[in-house]
């Protein structure tokens, strides 16, 4: 794969052009209305277009990280230092991704008030650690498992919109048995694909540098460390929250007395 320069790959241009067009088209469309109830307001339409963007980048990154995963030689590739062609493919599209939609979040602060300082902070940090990749593609710097492993991370997003998208259609969803169902499809996948994924990549790592998974982040450069035990945080922070609500949600559902109230005898 060509690349314009060593450190802008043509996927960091695709992901700023591309994903605010296809924003714009969906904007446009009727169809994306008629998914949410009549009256919803201007910003749930937006909400909704910027989640079904991100819903088709989380699909591509994962197609193409297990893609890269799958067909590495491992016997003639360093997993945690070497070049591919597919690499900086991924680090350039989830850098123009993340950078359109930071966009995205500071514009619904601007116009519409609302905004997650949480989806910021988590954009800001990868977005530094993205820049720092392509800017050092002429260095040693992370290879194919490192960044295949971070891709897999998107594995539970489209999940979670779709749940967002079923939740902002009406009230039945919530007290259905599918809500549940989708729940526990998110609390495995977000579990499996962002704890025990990046937990794993670091035994792995530390298998080929012959040290112990606690002891990779001092081998793999000071700001890929941050980077990813930042992210890790993040999303150990934002696991355990879903999953006391989920735990909490089974628990209504299935063993609390869901039986309506008697209504008051009026006199």
């Amino acid at each position: 794969m060509d690349i314009i320069s060593p450190h802008i790959p043509p996927s960091l241009i695709v992901g700023l052009t591309v994903y605010p067009l296809l924003f714009g088209i969906l904007r446009r469309q009727q169809w994306t209305r008629d998914i949410l109830p009549p009256k919803s307001v201007l910003q749930k339409h937006y909400h909704l277009c910027n989640k079904m963007v991100a819903s088709v980048h989380s699909t591509i990154m994962t197609s193409v990280g297990t893609f890269l995963l799958l067909s590495v030689d491992w016997s003639k590739c360093d997993i945690s230092t070497n070049k591919t062609p597919l690499t900086p493919f991924l680090v350039g599209l989830e850098l123009g991704y993340l950078t359109q939609d930071t966009v995205f979040e500071f514009y619904q602060r601007v116009r519409f008030g609302t905004g997650s300082n949480l989806i910021l902070f988590h954009h800001i940090a990868v977005i530094l650690g993205a820049v720092y990749y392509l800017h050092s593609l002429t260095l040693d710097n992370p290879g194919p498992y490192f960044i295949g492993m971070l891709s897999l991370m998107n594995l539970s997003t489209p999940i979670l919109h779709f749940r967002w998208m079923l939740q902002s259609c009406g009230r039945t969803f919530d007290s259905s048995r599918l809500k549940r169902l989708i729940d526990t499809a998110l609390v495995v996948s977000y579990f499996w694909c962002r704890i025990f994924g990046n937990w794993w990549m670091s035994v792995a790592i530390g298998a080929k540098l012959g040290v112990a998974w606690y002891q990779t982040p001092w081998h793999i450069g000071r700001v890929f460390t941050v980077t990813t035990t930042t992210m890790f945080l993040m999303n150990l922070v934002w696991w355990l929250s879903l999953a006391k609500q989920y735990t909490q949600s089974v628990w209504r559902f299935y063993f609390s007395d869901r039986q309506p109230p008697q209504a008051k005898k009026v006199e």
